[in-house]
């Protein structure tokens, strides 16, 4: 199965030029914990902003949202996968990288969907694919596993 047959490709995004306001605005109305952002400039995929990075970046910075641009709080070391690759593959990455959701990319570095371990639950739960299930299991628990306090990507 590949990932173009479970990411989301309907994603809600901003730019780098945005607000943290708009991010978290995003994240609050369509009930969702991730925003891509791409460049204003060239529409590429440049990082990611999570509620987690939003609440420390405005915690730390003692600013209302309105007035931290989300290049301040977005994960410019972001993993991402191609929409033609197996799942298995975008699991392993997850996995590796302790990502609950991945930004799935075109060959020219546009978002074009996201695969997360909701899309993975859900495929799980409707299936009687003990194999998948158990992918499944297993990419949550590399996932919730501590990680290392050197890990670079988020």
């Amino acid at each position: 199965m590949r990932v173009s047959e479970l990411m989301t490709p309907e994603v809600f995004t901003c730019t780098d030029r945005s607000m943290l306001a708009e991010a978290v605005k995003l994240m609050w109305e369509h009930d969702i914990g991730l925003v891509p952002v791409v460049s204003a400039d060239k529409g590429e995929l440049v990082g990611v902003v999570t509620d987690r990075d939003a609440c420390v970046c405005a915690f730390f910075q003692g600013k209302p949202l309105w007035e931290i641009p989300v290049a301040s709080a977005v994960s410019t070391r972001t993993v991402t996968c191609r929409p033609d690759v197996e799942v298995d593959e975008a699991e392993e990455i997850m996995s590796e990288f302790q990502v609950h959701r991945l930004p799935v990319v075109d060959a020219a570095g546009k978002l074009v969907g996201v695969i997360s371990l909701n899309d993975l639950a859900r495929r799980a739960a409707g299936e009687a694919d003990e194999e998948f299930e158990e992918e499944v299991a297993l990419t949550l628990g590399a996932i919730s596993h501590p990680r290392d306090s050197t890990a670079q990507a988020r």
